[in-house]
């Protein structure tokens, strides 16, 4: 009984995504329409279709509370229906830095 409890109190630590990341495409989106859907979700992936036909895709989150503890967040620019320069942010592992 006691190892159960002690199982349950060690999961019950552990972060687990409850739900699936949501997907959208940007080109028919405004600017406005993409900072309301990060707003709302948190965390989305943004895709489009690249110059080349290529879909082009990224994760982009609401702020840095949804980067993890080793994660910088940075702000890019993305092309959508309105704008050529929507400013959207995402997180980027500073391991990739030689962090």
């Amino acid at each position: 009984m006691m190892t159960r409890l002690g199982l349950i109190a060690i999961f019950s630590m552990i972060p687990f995504e409850a739900s699936a990341i949501v997907r959208y495409m940007v080109q028919g989106m405004t600017c406005a329409e993409v900072q309301e859907a990060l707003d709302r979700d948190g965390v989305a992936v943004l895709y489009r279709q690249g110059a080349s036909g290529v879909s082009l895709y990224d994760q982009f989150v609401k702020d840095g509370s949804f980067c993890g503890a080793l994660s910088i967040i940075t702000v890019e620019r993305i092309a959508v229906a309105d704008s050529g320069e929507c400013r959207v942010s995402k997180c980027i592992e500073l391991r990739r830095f030689g962090g």
